[in-house]
């Protein structure tokens, strides 16, 4: 399945600074849509491993609902003392109203 994109979701299913997890290939991805447009990373914070959806968006950060840990959404970049370890960040766009995913982890990402 490498390189490939797989629908997820349609643009109308995720509001403007909210989030929803899919599980895609086996991965729990989360979609956020923020007003740069949207990001696909891991749903799973770095720092306890609490899931990152319903967390608030904040620009293109995500906020970890547990402790409040912030990430890039654009890269995966923790910002912050709890956690120095980023998200897993996977390619993602928009055709249409088709949200598509590729579940392969971008270059650069933890393994």
């Amino acid at each position: 399945m490498s390189g490939e994109f797989v629908r997820a979701a349609s643009v109308s299913d995720i509001a403007e600074n909210d989030s929803r997890a899919f599980i895609i290939a086996g991965k729990n991805i989360l979609i956020c849509n923020t007003k740069e447009g949207f990001f696909a990373v891991e749903n799973q914070c770095t720092h306890q491993l609490q899931e990152l959806e319903g967390g608030k968006i904040r620009g293109c950060f995500i906020f970890c609902p547990l402790h409040g840990q912030r990430f890039s959404l654009k890269d995966g970049t923790p910002i912050g003392q709890l956690t120095d370890k980023p998200l897993m960040t996977y390619p993602i766009k928009v055709e249409g109203d088709d949200i598509l995913v590729n579940p392969d982890a971008l270059d650069g990402a933890p393994d």
